[in-house]
């Protein structure tokens, strides 16, 4: 397997492993009691992921996991009990904190130069209205699309070094579950922090806090609804139903700049029926979609792909300390015609010269 490969899949477990292995500790724990005793198991992890965030409470269940396993006498158990404690980490240090680990410069060299994970796609190249880039600038990135694992987002963006130079010190807004509540990637994330870049939790709490400081941004409108309807090779966004971010850049005087991902569609095959229950579940933030990428090694994106990521013109919008529904309609259509025009200016020199944008 070559560097950019490696590089890639040290960022998709992060991403990805929680989803798995957390489950697996609970089977693993509860498997010799019978499937009663494997549910209880479940219903109790939810509890602990999902439930208050007081040490003592989520300590307790941990706890009944743990006499559970004990109880089996097998060393299968107590490893699940392990794996647990593991995943179960970081919702337990310093919950609701975005940094409970210290920065790694040796990691993001690691990733960045290193392995130099940009290098596993045929091109992957950040391009567009770079020149209109300013640091300081209250300036918030809104990239599309989100895809199935923002392979965009996050090589020609949040591990672009040289972009953060043009922005100057940029927040990159992630999904508050995966933040703080994944053990990989809460990890990585704390490690990626350095002077010119940190990654926050996607709430309110987090975005106003930031514009209140005129902190340059950069987030995922789409969410998890984008990445339920991503189809390889068709290019699709999901912003009709996202207006929230543009209220906050109303309300801070903030520049929207519109950014558009050509070959995120491509980088997997992905699973497209039952697309009403999927978007149901990904709106109560519940990831609902399925991939299979290159053969070799299928959670790693197709070979050959072309992953070019635009900036479009900023969109300035007026500061109105209380927006109306009205105004946050007004400026958020504005938004859209921004990103089609976006799309339509650099789809040739994306080598997408035919292709048609789909807004849901």
């Amino acid at each position: 397997m070559s560097k950019p490969a490696v590089a890639n899949l040290i960022c998709i477990l992060a991403w990805t492993a929680s989803l798995f292995l957390l489950p697996a500790g609970v089977v693993l724990c509860n498997w010799s009691h019978g499937p009663l005793v494997v549910t209880l198991g479940f219903v109790l992890m939810v509890a602990m992921v999902g439930g208050t965030s007081k040490w003592q409470f989520r300590l307790a269940l941990y706890a009944v996991q743990l006499a559970v396993a004990a109880a089996s006498g097998s060393g299968w158990a107590l490893a699940g009990a392990a794996l647990l404690a593991v995943m179960l980490m970081p919702i337990t240090v310093g919950p609701g904190r975005p940094e409970a680990f210290a920065p790694s410069a040796a990691f993001c060299r690691l990733i960045t130069e290193t392995l130099n994970g940009r290098k596993y796609y045929a091109r992957s190249e950040l391009i567009g209205a770079l020149h209109r880039v300013k640091p300081g600038s209250r300036t918030l990135f809104a990239v599309h699309p989100h895809g199935l694992l923002t392979a965009g987002y996050t090589w020609n963006m949040f591990w672009n070094l040289d972009f953060h130079e043009m922005t100057g010190r940029i927040g990159f807004l992630l999904d508050e579950n995966l933040r703080l509540k994944s053990a990989g990637f809460r990890l990585m994330c704390d490690w990626y922090a350095g002077p010119k870049r940190w990654a926050g939790a996607a709430t309110k709490r987090v975005m106003l806090e930031a514009m209140a400081k005129g902190e340059t941004l950069a987030l995922l409108p789409g969410g998890f609804q984008e990445a339920t309807i991503c189809e390889r090779g068709v290019e699709r966004v999901y912003i009709k139903k996202r207006a929230g971010f543009v209220k906050y850049c109303l309300q801070h005087g903030y520049a929207i700049v519109p950014c558009y991902t050509f070959g995120e569609s491509d980088t997997y095959t992905t699973f497209t029926p039952l697309l009403r229950p999927r978007l149901a579940l990904a709106a109560r933030n519940i990831p609902a979609a399925a991939m299979f990428g290159n053969w070799r090694c299928p959670l790693l994106p197709h070979a050959g792909v072309e992953l070019v990521t635009c900036v479009g013109d900023p969109l300035q919008l007026p500061c109105i300390a209380e927006p109306t529904k009205e105004d946050v309609a007004e400026w958020h259509a504005k938004y859209v015609a921004a990103l089609q025009q976006t799309f339509d200016k650099y789809k040739a020199q994306a080598n997408k010269a035919d292709a048609v944008l789909e807004v849901w």
